[in-house]
C-alpha cells in the first residue's frame, strides 16, 4: 500500500520562472502547479514595480486574490459590482486587500522599488487581460456595440498590438511627450517680478538683454493695457504692468497675460 503523503518537490526559486518583464525594475514571476508539484491548491505572482507602472486591467475566472505589500506604496483598484463603483486602496508595507474571483482590477505603484505578493486560490491561474480584450475584439462590433467610429476607433486602439502586462509600454509616445513638455514649461518659467523665480543679476540681466531693443512700458494704466503695442514689428499681446521680460535660458522675450 502506498504512502497518502504527497511526494515530490518541496521548495522553488520563483526567480525561476519569469513570465513577463517590462525592464529591470518592472517584472513578474509565478509559482503553481507546474514550477511545484506539491504546491496544493495556491498560486504566486511575485511583482515588482517602479513608480507609475502599471499591472494591466484584468479578471481572474477561476481564482479570488490576496495581493501583499511587501516593500514601497500601490494603488490597487477594482470595479465593486455591488454598488457598481470603481474602489481604490492603498496598500503600504504590511497591507493586504482581497479581490475576489472575477473582479476586474489593476496596480498602480505609487513608489519606486514596490513589491507586491499576489496570492490566488488556484494552482493553475486563469487571467484576462484588458488590452487583449481591445485589441482582439473586432473593432465593428465594439463599435457597433457602444455607437462609436469604426475608423477612429480602430486608429486609437491600432498601438496596442500585443498583452501589455506592465504598462505604459516602453514605446508610450505620450510619457516621452509629457517630460518634454514639462520641461519646456519650466525653461520659461519667469525669473524676476510676477513669476516664481528669484530676479538674475543685474550683470546677467544685461547681458541677455543686449541683442534686443528694451520694451519701455511707459504710461500704462495700472491693471491691463487694452492697446497692442508693435516692437520691432512684432505684435505684443496684451499684458500686465512688469509682465514683459527676457527669458535667462532661451534669450527670447517673454509675455505673460491673465
Amino acid at each position: 500500500m502506498g504512502s497518502p503523503w504527497v511526494d515530490g518537490d518541496f521548495t522553488y526559486d520563483l526567480s525561476d520562472n519569469l513570465i513577463f518583464r517590462k525592464d529591470e525594475q518592472n517584472y513578474i514571476d509565478a509559482l503553481g502547479i507546474q514550477q511545484l508539484n506539491t504546491i496544493g491548491n495556491i498560486y504566486f505572482l511575485d511583482i515588482f514595480l517602479s513608480q507609475d507602472n502599471y499591472v494591466d486591467l484584468h479578471y481572474h475566472s477561476n481564482a479570488s486574490e490576496l495581493t501583499y505589500c511587501i516593500s514601497g506604496m500601490v494603488e490597487i483598484s477594482f470595479i465593486n459590482p455591488t454598488p457598481n463603483e470603481w474602489q481604490q486602496f492603498v496598500l503600504r508595507p504590511g497591507d493586504a486587500v482581497s479581490i475576489p474571483q472575477g473582479f476586474w482590477h489593476c496596480a498602480k505603484a505609487l513608489e519606486d522599488d514596490t513589491h507586491l505578493l499576489a496570492t490566488h486560490d488556484t494552482n493553475n491561474l486563469q487571467t484576462i487581460f484588458g488590452s487583449d480584450l481591445l485589441r482582439i475584439t473586432p473593432k465593428d462590433v465594439m463599435a457597433n456595440i457602444y455607437c462609436l467610429d469604426e475608423m477612429e476607433l480602430e486608429n486609437v486602439l491600432k498601438p496596442i498590438g500585443e498583452t501589455i502586462v506592465i504598462g505604459p509600454p516602453i514605446s508610450c509616445e505620450q510619457q516621452t511627450e509629457a517630460v518634454e513638455g514639462t520641461a519646456e514649461e519650466e525653461k520659461h518659467l519667469p525669473r524676476f517680478p510676477n513669476g516664481g523665480g528669484s530676479e538674475p543679476s543685474p550683470e546677467v540681466a544685461r547681458e541677455k538683454q543686449q541683442p534686443h531693443e528694451q520694451v519701455k512700458l511707459e504710461n500704462i494704466a495700472p491693471n491691463f493695457m487694452k492697446e497692442q503695442r508693435v516692437v520691432e514689428g512684432e505684435v505684443q499681446p496684451p499684458h500686465y504692468n512688469q509682465s514683459v521680460y527676457t527669458c535667462p535660458v532661451c534669450n527670447e522675450k517673454q509675455y505673460r497675460t491673465k
